[in-house]
């Protein structure tokens, strides 16, 4: 049976098409499924019967016209999607059930906290001190002082903001790459 009788049957008597179609494909999927996936029976059948929802909604919709494999292979296709898809969101829910046992308590996660800051600090400050006086006026301005780019304009005499614009940004992008840099260390 191809796509395009199996719209038909579908649109002619589709609760009985359907059910037909269904009963034809589910041992087939079973073996299949059982045979590349860890699940028990009543999870594939959950996706079996998603599975079959999604491929009776595009062939209803005529979404499957140009595909070239057939009926089955398609919802095979579906079902392993979908496999794939519950599998992850599986792992993704065990890794985070343990989590709570493995939580730190206040005091750990204040100084862990403390710790980092001071890290980010030492980070800035050592790619701060990489980079030329002029650099270093320019976010010091901008960003501990909070100057606007006018203000550091007339503080630095720059020609307009543009140009303080354009250096600020030029400044951050080498600053950025030294703290790369010293992430990677």
């Amino acid at each position: 049976m191809d796509f395009q009788e199996l719209k038909t049957a579908f649109t002619t008597n589709h609760q009985k098409s359907l059910g037909e179609f269904y009963d034809s494909q589910r041992s087939n999927f079973l073996s299949w499924a059982r045979s590349r996936f860890d699940a028990d029976v009543d999870t594939l059948l959950d996706v079996y019967q998603d599975a079959i929802i999604v491929l009776y909604n595009r062939v209803i919709e005529g979404r499957v016209d140009d595909i070239a494999s057939s009926p089955n292979a398609y919802l095979f296709g579906i079902a392993r999607n979908l496999l794939l898809k519950r599998t992850i969101q599986m792992k993704r829910t065990t890794s985070t059930e343990n989590i709570l046992e493995f939580i730190p308590d206040k005091g750990e996660t204040d100084l862990y906290d403390n710790f980092e800051k001071e890290h980010k600090k030492v980070i800035i400050s050592e790619g701060l001190n990489k980079l030329d006086a002029s650099c270093r006026k320019i976010l010091e301005l901008f960003y501990f002082r909070r100057y606007k780019l006018d203000a550091i304009r007339e503080h630095l005499n720059y020609e307009n903001t543009d140009v303080v614009k354009s250096r600020k940004y030029q400044c951050m992008k080498k600053l950025k790459s030294f703290i790369e840099e010293s992430k990677v260390k």
